[in-house]
């Protein structure tokens, strides 16, 4: 029986009248390890991952997530499976701005009674917990999002991404913004968490210096073949 929290097996993709983006003969992460992600700008990785979330679909290819094939679900439960299973926290982090940032880590659990049934305390108190971890005083956990610094709307993200426990997390470029020493507290602490909830992680970065904070580390153009074939005819 696979261990792989995620699996991909001969993955294509290609947007409409485009050139080929991803060509993945075979992938993995193992259930409740952490995954360093790592690409140039351009090189896919926002498509894979738009994939691993299940809002595109490959036109070749098998993706398993948590033991279940996605091209089997339909869109709708796509959508389910997402809200009960995955954690993501966006390069943009797509809060809702005038929501405060506790209301906006409980989105989190409102789509999913998995999730909700997760949590060991009521979901207030988790999302209490999580943001004052995460470094935001009370005054600014009732704040609208939209009056938060960069860095504390990043830190909200993690904390909705990580509410219910989900199996999956996914980090799409989640410390572009902080300096080094406010990046590496965030990320050892979303590791924290992820660990104590045994969640899968995977973090998708331009950055090699943190791949020494992973379990594994994974360049795309390694796995790539359409990435691979552009940088031999680069140095051809």
């Amino acid at each position: 029986m696979s261990t792989a929290a995620v699996e991909l097996t001969d993955v294509k993709f290609s947007w409409p009248a485009q050139r080929p983006t991803l060509d993945i003969p075979h992938w993995q992460v193992e259930q409740a390890g952490t995954m360093l992600l790592r690409g140039a700008s351009g090189s896919g990785k926002s498509t894979l991952l738009s994939l691993l979330a299940g809002v595109n679909t490959p036109q070749q290819g098998k993706i398993e997530l948590l033991g279940t094939d996605l091209a089997r679900l339909s869109a709708r439960n796509r959508d389910k499976f997402r809200a009960d299973h995955i954690g993501y926290i966006f390069q943009q982090f797509n809060l809702l701005p005038y929501l405060s940032a506790l209301d906006n880590v409980l989105l989190g659990v409102q789509f999913s009674k998995q999730r909700r049934q997760r949590l060991r305390d009521p979901a207030e108190k988790t999302a209490n917990d999580y943001l004052t971890r995460l470094g935001l005083s009370q005054r600014q956990q009732h704040q609208p999002a939209a009056e938060l610094s960069v860095g504390q709307q990043q830190r909200v993200a993690a904390a909705r991404a990580l509410i219910g426990a989900p199996e999956l997390l996914i980090a799409d470029e989640p410390t572009s913004a902080l300096d080094a020493d406010r990046r590496d507290r965030f990320i050892n602490l979303l590791l924290e968490l992820s660990n104590a909830n045994g969640t899968t992680v995977i973090f998708v970065t331009h950055d090699a210096s943190l791949a020494k904070q992973f379990q594994f580390c994974t360049e795309l153009s390694d796995i790539n073949r359409v990435t691979s074939s552009l940088a031999e005819a680069d140095d051809a």
